[in-house]
């Protein structure tokens, strides 16, 4: 695909990074150090010059242009943007960032404003920290609305007997989900029915959201949240705060900027507002936040955020979450013994695979891009047609978590057929991507590596 990317920022260089390895990337960005950055580090094409500008525009776009992403700071240049690429080639496929909560509002705003797709990085990280936040052993989420269901990675605690070292066929599992995937330090183990879980595993299920809730209670559930206290009123703490309130839970979001306090009193009702640093000790004990039943830190800063999360653990908080930007930082946070952090370059790195990924339904890139859950039709020809799924020779690492027959989604037993025109979903490490398409006669598309 030829591929024109305006804004340079963290999420603009996060799609710049990602897209470099499999299209034709051409990066429009004004500030000189950005674009500087960007011609050291990326295998890009790029421009130093106003990306909203119609003359630059009709310079760059071509026939042969595919996608334009505007990911600038500032919304209105964004939609701008797209409404002047459409003007110039009515078949390009235009994607917007929007910060705004009041440009968000339902579909028909993209479609009034001519852009083909509008994405909020902001508004989907609240979301995922919000469910990570309202039950109490999920660390990771990742939804499947087209589906009807999602996936969600726990934390084994062995709080409660019966669980751990019983193995999985003996568990009370919902029937309305699937373990896919268990973490055990840097083990990958892809289960069977005779796999256990042990302490400290990290376990991965598909299913309905409503299983999601009853393999938290099987782990074990020591107090439903109710009270949360934000660290950050930036974009994402607004999201956060108006979603926690709509649930009536007891919200507390500390923000440092006298402004913005006084711009969130006006838009959110029921959350108390502190104008603090939340990365101060004495800030965090003065307002009791060892009481609360989590801590989310949402600034935009990673270091502000891992301070107050390492506070708030040291406080005795029983659950801490925490955002982050940059993917440099990965690595920092899951070391720090936080419960839980959200890679806000990996909800934009999702994002952008819908977009640039065709005829796939579903591409969900995780864990640090090494693996990948996409779905699959079976076509004729295909390894798998015609077979129980206990027939099928899976390659290691990798399994069918979902079978989609018709308009039934289907969590597959053993005795499950695999019949022409079904589809599948799979779980699979990048090892074994060569297989599947060898299985299915079909390119797979990876995500990036390194």
């Amino acid at each position: 695909m030829h591929i024109i990317v305006v804004g340079a920022g963290n999420v603009g260089y996060t799609i710049a990074r990602m897209l470099s390895k499999q299209h034709a990337v051409m990066v429009i960005e004004d500030d000189i150090k950005r674009y500087d950055y960007i011609v050291n580090h990326l295998n890009v094409g790029a421009i130093n010059a106003n990306g909203a500008s119609p003359k630059v525009l009709k310079g760059l776009i071509s026939e042969e242009t595919d996608l334009i992403l505007a990911v600038t700071e500032r919304d209105e240049t964004n939609i701008f943007t797209c409404m002047m690429a459409k003007q110039i080639n009515s078949k390009i496929v235009t994607v917007a960032r929007v910060r705004n909560p009041d440009y968000i509002e339902g579909a028909m705003a993209a479609k009034f404003l001519n852009v083909d797709h509008i994405i909020s990085p902001e508004y989907l990280t609240a979301v995922k920290l919000k469910r990570i936040a309202m039950i109490e052993n999920v660390i990771g989420v990742e939804s499947i609305p087209s589906l009807g269901v999602e996936m969600a990675k726990f934390r084994v605690t062995g709080r409660k007997e019966g669980v751990i070292m019983v193995p999985l066929r003996e568990l009370p599992i919902p029937k309305d989900c699937r373990v896919v995937v268990i973490h055990r330090g840097k083990q990958v183990i892809v289960p069977t029915v005779n796999d256990v879980l042990m302490k400290g595993d990290e376990v991965t299920i598909v299913g309905k959201e409503s299983a999601t809730l009853e393999f938290n209670k099987m782990l074990g559930i020591v107090r439903e949240p109710r009270d949360v206290v934000i660290v950050g009123g930036g974009i994402v703490g607004e999201h956060l705060a108006t979603m926690l309130e709509r649930d009536k839970l007891a919200v507390k979001l500390i923000e440092a900027d006298e402004n913005r306090c006084r711009v969130l009193a006006k838009k959110l009702n029921r959350t108390v507002i502190i104008n603090d640093n939340g990365a101060d000790p004495s800030v965090l004990r003065n307002e009791n936040v060892a009481m609360a039943d989590v801590l989310i830190c949402a600034t935009t800063s990673e270091e502000e955020n891992l301070l107050a999360a390492l506070i708030g653990k040291h406080l005795g908080v029983s659950k801490v979450i925490s955002r982050y930007s940059k993917r440099e930082y990965e690595e920092i946070f899951s070391m720090s013994g936080i419960d839980a952090a959200v890679g806000y370059y990996h909800v934009v790195a999702n994002e952008i695979i819908k977009e640039t990924v065709q005829n796939y339904e579903v591409m969900i890139l995780l864990e640090k891009f090494s693996e990948e859950f996409f779905d699959m039709k079976v076509c004729p020809g295909c390894r798998i047609a015609g077979k129980k799924m206990s027939e099928i020779d899976m390659p290691k690492m990798s399994s069918i978590a979902l079978v989609v027959k018709g308009h039934e989604t289907i969590i597959p037993t053993p005795d499950t057929m695999i019949e022409e025109g079904d589809k599948v979903f799979i779980y699979a490490l990048q090892s074994a991507i060569a297989k599947l398409e060898w299985m299915f006669k079909a390119n797979i598309p990876m995500g990036p590596m390194g």
